[in-house]
Order: structure tokens, then C-alpha cells, then sequence
């Protein structure tokens, strides 16, 4: 621990990119949060409604963050080796995934998005809101699959400033334009939930708008141009997709697992599908150092096995292990600080504002091992390239042990709604024991970088942040 504090080093690259990016995420919770603030207003449908049609966009959402960590784990490590150009190939190329996953995603919604409504509620009232919303909302897929992934593969190598610009005009955008469309202020229609899914939209164009200026007039770190995106190199794909592609089925199938989970919740009723997105909804503000801290983890743990020091990147796994456990007691104690003046904030029955406050008390005791399992394999398996065993540990977790027992516990046992909420979430203390086990030894580092022409050292300084 006293080395640990004395490592300047450590501590500095810590501090430069998980602050950044934990402000980023609490950009994120702040528009989530003003997005379903108003919508309760509206009344408990409509929230409802709103949170199911948005599953679809969370799988998204994920999948986008799986393209983008798996760019990571080699960005990182060629960050470490100082070598700029196959950053700028590999993130020309995840982008373009990214693109035809979108458009593909899109085309299915637009297509079907009655049927998709129903795979989460029975409830016609939720599925006409639902449908509504999702005809707008689904065009937001292709803007904010190019803007996310190109921000995020920028974290990999401590470019993290520019986010932070990209999503606070996002979050003022979208809830002036929440306040504007929803209600029918400033002369505007009261378009109720679809003025939530136009204000989204536009707020997305937004971001787009300042990612693409950033990233081709004012970007003088990786530099990425247009002919980038033609360029091809068969080396990089290939060790794209082979260490990559783990991490995108991590999150993809992972994702589903999830959207699973919404589906037993959304079977048990509209009180208890609110109850657990206001539960979500302080989750995630409590967490946003959490992942902030995860992230970091990547590039340091990354650079470290990119410079070939693997006992710099095994003594700072260690340490990240430590910090993880120092954070996931702070993020549980937050959530219990804030549990009654966040779940008083919404426009529910006093019976959902109970149910929301007993999940709130679950999710205070789970998110201890969130920010272990979130710091090992977002951090430092995937940092480390142990990208394969980082997929076993999350799937296994999920789809052999928290789906089974919230199955059985919501269809066979018909156990108590808080006992099957428990039950769904049973993969992260599962995670936190295997991956202490697999951080006992050095067999987790992986070098996945190739031998190229050298380029000039890069140093990671206050001002690429």
C-alpha cells in the first residue's frame, strides 16, 4: 500500500484518465437521469414504456462498447509501445463495424418494432407508448454508434478531454429539448414520449457534430483522416478480430443476458419494471468512479505489457485490485446516502417508490463486487489481453448461474419480487471470486501487439486529456 502511494507515476495516470472519465460518466447518469425525471411525469406507462423500448438500444449500447474495448486492448498496448499508426488503422476499422452493425440494427427495429415491444411486456398501454418511442429513437443507432466508439477507443490512449465537451452539450441539449418537447413549452407541441425520443435525437446529432470537428480539424494526437478508412491492413484485422472479437461477444452476449433479466422483471408487472430502472438509474451514479477507475485500469495495465515490463503491469494489477475494493465500499456507502431523496424524485405510486427503495438497498450490497469484477475484466484481463478468459468468466456467470436463478426464482418458486431482483444479480459475486483466482499468477498478460517500424516515444501529458 505505502509503495503504491509513493509510485507518482501510478498515481498520476490514475488520476489523469479515470477523473475525466468518471465525469463523462456522470454526464451520461445526469442525461439518463433528466430523461426519466420527466418522463415519470408523464406517468408510470410511459416511463415503462420508455425503458423497455430502450432495451434494443442497450444491447446497442454495449455491443458499441465491446467494438470499442476490443480496439482497446490493442490501443493500449501500442500506446505503450509508442507507435501511433495502428492505433489510427484499428480505430478506422471498429468504427466501420460499428457503422454496419447500426444500419443492420436499425433496419430490424424500423421493421419490427411492435414485435420487439413485445418480447419485454404483455401490456398493450406499454407496448403503443413503446412503439411510438422507438421510431424515433431507433434512428439515433448510427449517429451514436460513430460518436461512442470513436470516443471511446480515444480513452485507450488517455484522450479523454474531448468526451466530457461531446456529452455536457449533450446533456444541455437534451434536457432543454426534454423540457420543450415533452410538455410543450416555447410554443412546441406536447409531443410527451416522443418529444423525449426527437430530444435524444437531436442531442446525438450534436455529439456527432463535435466528434467529427474534433476529430479531423483539431485532434493533433492520433491524427485520424479520412484515407484512414480505406486503408487496409491484414495484420491488423486479423489481430483485431482474434482479440477483439472475445470482447465484443463478451458484451454482446452479455448484453442479452441483461435484456433477459428486463424480460423476467417486465413479466412481473409495470410497478416492478419502473422500480428497477429507478434502482438502475442510482447504480449508475454511484459507479461512475467505478468505471472511470476500470477504464483507467485498461490503459495502465496495457501500457505497461506494451512496454514488455510485465512486473510494472502484475504490481499494478495489484494495486488496482486494492483500489477496486476502496471504491466498491465508497460507491455502496453513496447509495445508501442518496436512496431517499433519489427514489422520492419520481412521479410514481407510492407502492413502486417502495419497491425502487428496497432494490436500492440490494444494489448498495452488489455493487461492492461490481467494482471488483468492473476494474478485472474491463481493467486488467482485458488490458493484460486475457480477452478469451474474460468472456468465460462474465458469461459463464451470467447465463449458468443469475438467469437460471432468477428463472426459477420468478416461474417455479414464484419467489417475493426483491428475492428474484437478488437473484438476477448473483453473477458479480460469482465473477469477483474467479477473477481474484485467475490475478493469483502472471499467467493472465498477454502481449497481442506486433513488431513494427518504430516511431518516436509518446509521453502521457496533462494536455492530451
Amino acid at each position: 500500500m505505502k509503495k503504491m502511494l509513493k509510485d507518482k507515476d501510478f498515481l498520476r495516470m490514475l488520476i489523469l484518465i479515470a477523473l475525466p472519465i468518471a465525469a463523462q460518466n456522470l454526464i451520461s447518469f445526469a442525461i439518463q437521469m433528466a430523461d426519466t425525471v420527466m418522463l415519470g411525469a408523464l406517468g408510470q406507462t410511459q416511463l415503462t414504456a420508455a425503458s423497455l423500448a430502450n432495451q434494443p438500444f442497450f444491447v446497442f449500447t454495449v455491443l458499441t462498447f465491446g467494438l470499442a474495448s476490443g480496439a482497446s486492448v490493442l490501443n493500449a498496448q501500442y500506446w505503450g509501445k509508442g507507435q501511433v499508426e495502428p492505433i489510427r488503422l484499428v480505430t478506422a476499422l471498429v468504427i466501420k463495424v460499428a457503422f454496419v452493425f447500426s444500419v443492420v440494427l436499425t433496419v430490424l427495429i424500423l421493421l419490427f418494432p411492435e414485435q420487439v415491444m413485445r418480447i419485454y411486456t404483455p401490456e398493450e398501454a406499454v407496448i403503443r407508448e413503446g412503439v411510438k418511442y422507438l421510431r424515433i429513437i431507433v434512428y439515433t443507432y448510427v449517429i451514436y454508434g460513430v460518436t461512442a466508439t470513436y470516443i471511446a477507443t480515444l480513452r485507450s490512449i488517455a484522450v479523454i478531454r474531448v468526451a466530457v465537451v461531446v456529452y455536457l452539450t449533450s446533456l444541455c441539449v437534451n434536457v432543454f429539448l426534454n423540457w420543450v418537447l415533452i410538455f410543450g413549452n416555447l410554443g412546441a407541441p406536447a409531443m410527451g414520449i416522443q418529444g423525449a425520443a426527437l430530444a435524444t435525437l437531436i442531442a446525438r446529432v450534436a455529439e456527432l457534430g463535435i466528434a467529427v470537428v474534433y476529430a479531423f480539424f483539431i485532434d493533433k494526437k492520433l491524427e485520424l483522416r479520412p484515407r484512414d478508412f480505406l486503408k487496409r491492413d491484414k495484420g491488423l484485422t486479423r489481430d483485431y478480430f482474434r482479440h477483439g472479437l472475445p470482447v465484443v461477444f463478451n458484451e454482446l452476449l452479455w448484453s442479452v443476458g441483461v435484456s433477459v433479466q428486463s424480460m423476467i422483471l417486465g413479466r412481473l408487472g409495470e410497478a416492478v419494471v419502473s422500480a428497477s430502472q429507478i434502482a438502475s438509474v442510482i447504480q449508475q451514479f454511484a459507479t461512475v468512479f467505478v468505471f472511470g477507475i476500470a477504464n483507467a485500469a485498461a490503459v495502465i495495465v496495457g501500457n505497461a505489457v506494451g512496454e514488455g515490463d510485465m512486473e510494472k503491469a502484475g504490481q499494478r494489477a495489484d494495486w488496482l485490485k486494492i483500489v477496486s475494493l476502496v471504491v466498491g465500499v465508497f460507491a455502496g456507502g453513496v447509495i445508501l446516502l442518496i436512496r431517499p431523496l433519489a427514489v422520492g424524485f419520481y412521479n410514481v405510486p407510492a407502492e413502486t417508490k417502495e419497491l425502487a427503495g428496497q432494490m436500492v438497498m440490494v444494489q448498495a450490497g452488489i455493487v461492492f463486487f461490481v467494482a471488483i469484477t468492473a476494474v478485472g475484466i474491463v481493467g486488467i484481463l482485458r488490458g493484460g489481453g486475457d480477452t478469451r478468459f474474460a468472456l468465460c468468466i462474465d458469461l459463464c456467470s451470467l447465463w449458468l448461474v443469475a438467469l437460471p436463478a432468477g428463472l426459477l426464482s420468478a416461474f417455479v418458486f414464484k419467489l417475493p419480487v426483491l428475492l428474484v431482483y437478488a437473484s438476477i444479480k448473483l453473477d458479480e459475486p460469482v465473477k469477483m471470486i474467479v477473477i481474484f483466482w485467475r490475478l493469483r499468477n502472471r499467467n493472465w498478460m498477454k502481449n497481442v501487439t506486433r513488431n513494427r517500424e518504430p516511431e518516436p516515444p509518446m509521453v502521457l501529458e496533462e494536455g492530451m486529456i
